[in-house]
């Protein structure tokens, strides 16, 4: 790149007397390079994915883990899988000019109440089921009546017990034998600044320092909406950060150093300093992209996660298309007690279809990783696609029926309210 833009300005340099053409030829250039480069990157995955369906000498590792192992070409991580396809700036251009207004979104902000109450978390519990060092003083004003059917904490079997509390896009606080665990989060109104990005529907159900403090917490990609820098900043060290490939730099800008960067299939195990309980945290294969500017596509991979302890496992998918690798995540490391699976943004599908899933492929990913009950998040958070802000709830009970799902299996949770699973 350094050597292309070296040639473009000195081209340009011959050209001083008009400014326009100094511009256009610079933008020329650049289009040009990246034009040419995504073009060699493309037939290079072609060739690499080819490659991979023919017999490994690696015996190691399964065929199927071979053939989707995380794939970088130039520096930029590629999709391994053939479901993916890159989209053009033709295509983006043409989704914006197409595209809906509004989300049949309610001017009534009582109508939003109405539709997507946000609920207050079963404090009490989460802090019953934390360290006594990781619990912090809070308001438990609501637990008694919000949750006058569930069992006292003292009646729960710590070993057993998972809950799973969403706050809104991918971001959940959830425990599973001891362990405080929080995915991909985000408590801003807006995803980029303050006065930047889509905002918010409903508020955040409660603030980071509400909650007990986690564990670990884990990031599935370097999407806005996924990666709050004030998070990171507010959790920092405290914390054990896992992140997928060619994420580290990133946290060791700001001064963040406790993180743990895998591979997809790579393991690491994380033990509690109190209890000496083991987990094993592992990086699973995802299709998606990543990118926090225009300058970085691509520059750190993308995963799901999952976590297993002697006791039960939790499966945090983070954003996707559907891919054939989730059955080879279901076969190595199934049954799963609770995937968090995500069942927005996918409107208009021809072009949303090979970033995110749908809810009728959420639930083929549920029955596919093997999943005893599953969570839809990913929804009525920031709208940044087409569908009726109600749609996915919906779309998800149709998908169950059509599966044989069973009601309660996979549910689209409440904003801010605790659920609570035993293993």
């Amino acid at each position: 790149m350094s050597r292309a833009f070296r040639l473009g300005l000195a081209w340009l340099r011959t050209s001083r007397q008009s400014v326009p053409i100094y511009c256009v030829g610079a933008i020329a250039g650049v289009t040009v390079y990246y034009l040419y480069n995504d073009q060699r990157i493309a037939s290079r995955r072609q060739q690499l994915i080819k490659r991979r369906k023919e017999p490994q000498l690696d015996t190691a590792i399964s065929h199927e883990q071979y053939k989707f192992s995380s794939l970088n070409i130039g520096g930029r991580f590629v999709n391994p899988f053939e479901t993916w396809r890159d989209k053009t700036l033709w295509d983006f251009v043409r989704w914006l000019c197409t595209r809906t207004s509004g989300n049949g979104l309610p001017k009534d902000v009582l109508e939003l109440d109405r539709t997507l109450p946000v609920a207050t978390p079963h404090f009490s519990l989460l802090n019953a089921l934390s360290r006594s060092a990781n619990v912090r003083s809070h308001n438990e004003v609501g637990d008694s009546v919000e949750y006058a059917e569930y069992p006292a904490p003292s009646e729960l079997d710590l070993r057993s017990t998972v809950t799973a509390t969403w706050l809104g896009q991918s971001t959940c606080f959830v425990q599973m034998d001891g362990l405080n665990i929080l995915t991909d989060p985000i408590f801003k109104r807006r995803t980029v600044f303050s006065w930047l990005g889509p905002e918010r529907l409903r508020p955040v159900p409660c603030q980071l320092e509400d909650l007990p403090r986690p564990d670990i917490v884990l990031v599935s990609h370097n999407h806005f909406d996924h990666l709050d820098s004030d998070v990171v900043r507010q959790l920092g060290n405290s914390v054990t950060w896992y992140v997928p490939l060619g994420l580290r730099d990133w946290f060791a800008r700001r001064g963040v150093y406790k993180v743990k960067e895998l591979d997809w299939w790579q393991e690491s195990e994380y033990t509690d300093a109190d209890t000496g309980r083991n987990f094993r945290i592992i990086s699973t294969p995802a299709q998606h992209w990543s990118g926090r500017n225009g300058l970085d596509s691509n520059s750190s991979l993308w995963t799901g996660f999952l976590v297993k302890g002697a006791h039960s496992s939790v499966f945090h998918c983070g954003d996707t298309g559907y891919c054939p690798a989730f059955k080879e995540i279901g076969a190595k490391y199934g049954p799963v007690s609770l995937a968090i699976l995500p069942i927005g943004s996918y409107e208009p599908r021809w072009y949303m279809c090979h970033q995110h899933i749908d809810p009728d492929d959420a639930v083929r990913i549920h029955q596919d990783v093997r999943a005893r009950c599953s969570i839809g998040v990913h929804w009525g958070t920031f709208m940044m696609s087409d569908e009726h802000y109600l749609a996915p709830p919906r779309d998800l009970a149709t998908a169950c029926a059509k599966y044989g799902v069973l009601d309660g299996l996979f549910v689209a949770p409440q904003f801010g309210k605790t659920r609570l699973y035993f293993s």
